[in-house]
């Protein structure tokens, strides 16, 4: 995959990069920095908070020369709009759970409605709450009443494919240009794209290089705690996976508890036992932070890391500020609390200030809104040859193979689903998110506030994508 910032190289174990220093001010003018896509490039300029333009992508959105058409039969609800489902769990047993991907999809869509929506044909989002034991009487619904599920996504996903006419994501022939993917069913699947894919036998070393370097002595000592859902299992393998291939790391012990029933002492107090330090967590953020309470009851002070989903203001909330000092978080975007080094980040909290006034604060609104963008992108390369039908969208969105949501994130491949190669860490201090690697302007820092790292290939057995059929051709 091509990297924005060109041969950075790793060495010493903190991840230095081979990149010349930027500097803080220089690393902010960074994001005007072209993405460009098989379905149009983008400018060079700075991004501006206009309509025109999201980032640095010029808008899919506007009325057009001639009104958009969408196939008939694919419409769902009717042709007077395009109708994009969005997953999410939010009235479930967790309420509010994945409210932001409903979030970042709807300021997307709000956004572009007031530009003329997709060649004059205005978005409607479309609530396919699964609510987390209900994901097939959601997916009835989007087989009847999407054109694509958009921007959104599941805590079981696997859950998409029930083998049964009417609610089976194959049998009922949608598309899926998803918020967030988490099974490997679905992450590897056919006929989907993700702006930040999460391929399951691919991964970056970076953030584990990091911590190696950040804590030499600790990794030694290293462990998942996880919530014993089948897709978040194999998350918990993936980690152990890319850990195993970190030189530094050791032990890689594996703690499960039930999603419904937890004794969050007990938890901490297995820990403590298997004498580890650095734990990496994976479920829901009010999780972590009850975890992370548990641990400092029990006078933990090693260091407990989670990826992306947990950067969420939830996670903040949940225990209170102190519960989750110090916890770490890998993320591939920029953060919020840095709005005013990232013109694209500036621009989304704008957005969402202005559409959804009581918005989620969490990570995977920008996902959804990334996810909704190169929809929107897609759809448009379509409506201009003529027709929106579901397979000539996806196929749009496989073409694209440089996307960073005009600079809301590091740079993925979302045809040839290879990930992001860059990230960084923040960190629990004071009751908000602060960088904690890289420092802007280092030698690690590649100009956009990310260090890059290799991407490995996982041994090992972590499912199957599931690929029984698509509605693209056979190549």
């Amino acid at each position: 995959m091509k990297r924005r910032a060109l041969a950075c190289l790793m060495v010493a174990g903190v991840l230095a990069s081979a990149c010349g220093a930027k500097g803080a001010e220089d690393a902010a003018d960074k994001d005007s920095a072209t993405a460009s896509t098989d379905v149009g490039s983008t400018e060079t300029t700075a991004a501006a908070d206009t309509a025109s333009k999201f980032g640095t992508i010029e808008s899919p959105c506007g009325k057009g020369s001639t009104p958009a058409t969408v196939k008939a039969d694919e419409a769902g609800t009717g042709t007077d709009k395009l109708y994009i489902g969005v997953a999410n769990d939010r009235d479930s047993i967790r309420p509010g759970l994945l409210k932001e991907l409903w979030d970042g999809t709807n300021a997307f869509v709000n956004w572009c409605n007031k530009q003329g929506g997709i060649g004059g044909l205005p978005l409607e989002a479309v609530d396919l709450d699964g609510r987390v034991l209900e994901v097939e009487a959601a997916m009835a619904k989007a087989c009847t009443d999407v054109f694509a599920i958009v921007g959104g996504g599941y805590a079981q996903d696997n859950f998409m494919f029930t083998g049964k006419e009417g609610s089976d994501f194959h049998l009922c022939k949608q598309i899926a240009f998803p918020g967030f993917a988490v099974s490997t069913d679905f992450a590897e699947g056919s006929d989907q794209v993700q702006a930040l894919p999460n391929p399951a036998y691919k991964k970056p070393t970076g953030a584990f290089e990091a911590l190696a370097g950040l804590y030499p002595d600790d990794v030694e000592k290293f462990g998942v705690v996880f919530g014993t859902l089948p897709s978040i299992m194999q998350n918990k393998d993936q980690i152990i996976g890319v850990a195993k291939q970190t030189e530094g790391f050791g032990t890689f012990a594996e703690i499960g508890y039930d999603i419904i029933n937890q004794d969050w002492a007990v938890l901490a107090q297995q820990v403590m036992d298997q004498g580890l330090r650095i734990v990496s967590f994976v479920g829901e953020p009010p999780n972590m932070s009850k975890l992370s309470q548990a641990l400092k009851d029990q006078g933990f002070d090693g260091v407990l890391i989670a990826d992306a989903n947990q950067y969420d203001e939830r996670l903040i909330e949940a225990s209170g500020p102190d519960a989750v000092e110090g916890a770490i978080v890998r993320i591939a975007y920029h953060p919020f609390e840095e709005a005013d080094k990232w013109p694209a980040i500036r621009q989304l909290v704008d957005t969402l200030d202005a559409e959804v006034p009581d918005w989620t604060r969490a990570g995977l609104a920008i996902q959804s809104f990334s996810a909704a963008l190169m929809f929107a992108t897609a759809a448009k390369t379509c409506a201009d040859a003529g027709e929106i039908s579901r397979a000539c969208v996806l196929q749009a969105g496989l073409d694209i193979h440089e996307w960073d949501g005009g600079g809301l994130h590091a740079l993925a491949d979302p045809g040839a689903e290879e990930p992001a190669d860059c990230a960084m860490l923040v960190q629990v201090r004071g009751g908000t998110f602060e960088r904690l690697y890289p420092e802007l302007g280092s030698e690690a820092d590649n100009g956009e506030g990310f260090f890059c790292s290799d991407i490995v290939t996982l041994t090992g057995d972590f499912g199957e994508g599931n690929e029984t059929s698509s509605i693209l051709p056979a190549s």
